[in-house]
């Protein structure tokens, strides 16, 4: 009976995750049209880890890294979110939205593929004929989306974005033993935060001091940042964390799916985006395939 409601909850945070995830794209794109990529992601981080920082200071949280694993840790906090936003951004740059929707949506097959040979999970053939059901609903949703060149290397970022969601999954999966979600999450905002910080310095150089005070001082990417810290941050890798825990790696990424959903529902009601009915079909397949792999664990 625990073991059910604990993978029922898992299962409630996974959507819970993608969902979150689903409106922060929102987010950066008004962020965006006010500061650079590597500043509102610094900000992002570090808003994050203060917010979990405060969390241990009044007793929320604890960190206990002694005689762990600290190498497969840091790793984690390494594939994601430093290396998957460093392909995920480039590999949008070089190639376009609908190439690299497309791209992002193999996450849950290499995860797959990638689980059966690392963590020994079982793979399906039922599995994975559902998994590409929802992989089919992504490539109907961004069938609609700006055309644009594709570039070879936008290609190679956009899979070295998906090999580092999947070994960020499988990764999770495997310290769960070990580590918390709390301290699992907690190295994700540690890690972007160092990293993106310094991509930020680098990039304004001695305008940095300049930038960052334009940033926080506006609204339009104050407010952004307040959701993509607390919310996208801090919640959503929570719950991701917490769903891997007691999910198969190839279950939690399958939700990642339901995230072009709320994307576009987001984007037409409340930026006014167009909607066009192939987002019908598309978004049939994808929670037909999320809900089937996991219906038949």
């Amino acid at each position: 009976m625990t073991q059910q409601s604990n993978t029922r909850k898992a299962t409630l945070a996974a959507l819970c995750a993608c969902v979150i995830f689903g409106f922060s794209f929102m987010a950066s794109r008004i962020a965006m049209a006010h500061t650079t990529p590597n500043m509102l992601l610094s900000l992002r981080f570090v808003a994050a880890l203060l917010i979990m920082s405060l969390l241990m200071l009044f007793g929320a949280g604890r960190l206990k890294l002694k005689g762990k694993p600290l190498g497969r840790f840091l790793l984690l906090g390494l594939c994601q979110p430093v290396i998957y936003f460093i392909g995920e951004s480039n590999g949008i740059k070089f190639t376009n939205s609908s190439f690299s929707g497309i791209m992002i949506a193999l996450i849950p097959v290499i995860t797959a593929l990638l689980s059966a040979v690392l963590l020994h999970e079982q793979l399906k053939l039922k599995r994975m004929i559902w998994i590409l059901c929802s992989l089919t609903g992504v490539v109907l949703i961004s069938l609609t989306q700006e055309g644009g060149a594709i570039q070879f290397k936008g290609i190679l970022f956009l899979l070295l974005a998906d090999l580092a969601a999947a070994m960020f999954t499988i990764l999770s999966r495997s310290l769960s033993d070990d580590f918390t979600p709390f301290e699992r999450t907690y190295v994700i905002m540690l890690m972007g935060s160092l990293f993106f910080t310094g991509f930020a310095v680098v990039e304004e150089g001695d305008n940095y001091a300049a930038a960052l005070r334009a940033a926080v001082t506006d609204p339009n990417v104050l407010l952004p940042v307040l959701y993509l810290s607390v919310l996208s941050s801090v919640v959503a890798f929570f719950c991701q964390n917490y769903a891997a825990t007691y999910l198969r790696a190839a279950q939690v990424v399958t939700f990642t799916n339901i995230t072009p959903i709320v994307s576009v529902l987001a984007g037409t009601l409340l930026l006014g985006e167009p909607f066009s009915l192939i987002h019908i079909p598309g978004i049939v397949l994808i929670l037909l395939g999320v809900y089937m792999v996991n219906r038949n664990e």
